[in-house]
C-alpha cells in the first residue's frame, strides 16, 4: 500500500488531538480529547503524563477508526506539545 499520511499529534495544555492529513496538506480527519491538568499556585499547571499519554494512544485509535488502511498508509507522525513544559 502506498504511503500517502501524514499524521500530526498535539498534545495541548487543554486539548490533545490527533489529525490525519494526506501528502499535500489536505484534512482527513480529527480526534480530540480534552487535556486533563491540575491548576497549581502561582498559575501553573500540572498534568499527569500517563494520562496524557492513555488519551494520545485514544486520539490514535479514534484516528484509525476513521482514516480507512491508517496504519499501513501513514508515511510520517509528528509530535508536538507545550513547549518544554511536556516531560
Amino acid at each position: 500500500m502506498t504511503h500517502d499520511v501524514l499524521i500530526g499529534i498535539d498534545a495541548g495544555t487543554s486539548v490533545l488531538k490527533a489529525v490525519a492529513f494526506t501528502l499535500d496538506g489536505k484534512q482527513l480527519d480529527v480526534v480530540s480529547l480534552p487535556n486533563q491538568f491540575e491548576t497549581l499556585a502561582k498559575g501553573g499547571a500540572e498534568q499527569d503524563m500517563a494520562r496524557t499519554w492513555a488519551d494520545c494512544a485514544a486520539c490514535l485509535r479514534g484516528l484509525t477508526d476513521r482514516v480507512p488502511g491508517l496504519a499501513s498508509r501513514t508515511a510520517l507522525v509528528s509530535v508536538t506539545g507545550q513547549g518544554d513544559g511536556t516531560c
